[in-house]
């Protein structure tokens, strides 16, 4: 079998036009040789180096100049977002004002106006901010999935921004298109969580009626000693409720658990342990498990509808860093 001749030293391990090509002096031949890809027309890719999203992205980046954003920057940055809008197949780029938007197949082209800061360059693309990228999914995201991506931004370990930097951000962005809807999710949103279960649960609970718990605040014993952080608490009524996602079945896991919980009954405390199952909504469109369960056990405890808000305080303090998600690791 013919092998295909050595690239030219500038077009190795990178993407190239087909017109760079061109002027390197390959043959139309050449361009098409198997060693060779097409993330895009008029784009060739040394194949080995198509092997990731980011790779693909890299290609278009550099033939079309414009920067990663919306779902395809909410992947990059690590955003928790539902399986069915997370499709490696289709890309979204933003071409700055004055260029026209993109036109590829397999591309979302957004033509958009960004400023210096909003726009930030790794070490393989360019892509939008976590702020720009939480506020140009407004006009993607139910509220829901909108809240619970906020909250990943302010979340309790590795930030990527602060409620305050949100605020400033949000107030530049006045009377411009998703604002009305950003403003929606940011009075639901709050800081300290660890996952977007933790979240979603706690919007269920608002959502039929039930106090806003507090989130991930030290649970300590009589002597001042700590127990442990539950995801969702009511203080006055000592409840706290923890959400059990998969890794909770590790044997090791699952001993840590029933010592945690257990040092926590013994502190006077209710401990309800909830799973994905009492998230659900229930038969014949009864509430899920999960406000039923929660329900009765602040009733039990004394609170009533009529009472209104329970006391609560959540003043576990945030651990900030800004892990950067572009930089291939």
């Amino acid at each position: 079998m013919h092998l295909p001749s050595e690239l030219p030293p500038q077009l190795k391990n990178q993407p190239f036009t087909v017109a760079e090509a061109r002027a390197a002096g390959l043959s139309r031949r050449r361009t098409r040789a198997r060693d060779l890809a097409a993330p895009c027309h008029g784009v060739r890719a040394p194949v080995p180096t198509l092997d990731s999203l980011l790779e693909r992205l890299r290609a278009l980046t550099a033939v079309t100049g414009a920067v990663v954003s919306h779902l395809s920057a909410a992947v990059l940055w690590g955003f928790p977002l539902p399986l069915a809008l997370v499709n490696p197949a289709l890309v979204h780029l933003t071409s700055v004002s004055g260029r026209r938007a993109v036109r590829y197949r397999g591309v979302v082209g957004h033509q958009l106006s960004l400023e210096p800061d909003e726009i930030v360059a790794g070490a393989w693309v360019r892509c939008t901010s976590p702020l720009r990228t939480w506020f140009d999914l407004t006009g993607i995201l139910s509220l829901d999935d909108l809240v619970i991506a906020g909250d990943f931004l302010v979340r309790r370990r590795g930030p990527l921004t602060t409620l305050d930097a949100l605020d400033a951000f949000l107030a530049g962005k006045r009377g411009r298109t998703g604002y009305r809807r950003a403003l929606r999710a940011r009075s639901l949103m709050r800081a300290n969580t660890d996952s977007p279960k933790e979240t979603e649960l706690r919007l269920l609970l608002v959502r039929h009626g039930l106090p806003e718990p507090a989130i991930n605040v030290p649970l300590l014993d009589q002597t001042g000693g700590w127990i442990e952080d539950p995801d969702l608490s009511y203080q006055r009524e000592k409840i706290a409720i923890q959400y059990d996602g998969g890794h909770h079945a590790d044997p090791a896991q699952r001993r840590s658990d029933i010592f945690r919980d257990e040092a926590a009954r013994d502190a006077g405390w209710r401990v309800i342990v909830l799973t994905q199952r009492d998230l659900e909504p229930g038969p014949a469109g009864r509430e899920p498990s999960a406000v039923i369960r929660v329900r009765a056990a602040l009733t039990e405890r004394g609170w009533t509808a009529k009472a209104g808000r329970s006391s609560q305080r959540n003043t576990a303090p945030p651990d900030h860093g800004h892990p950067f998600a572009t930089n291939g690791r």
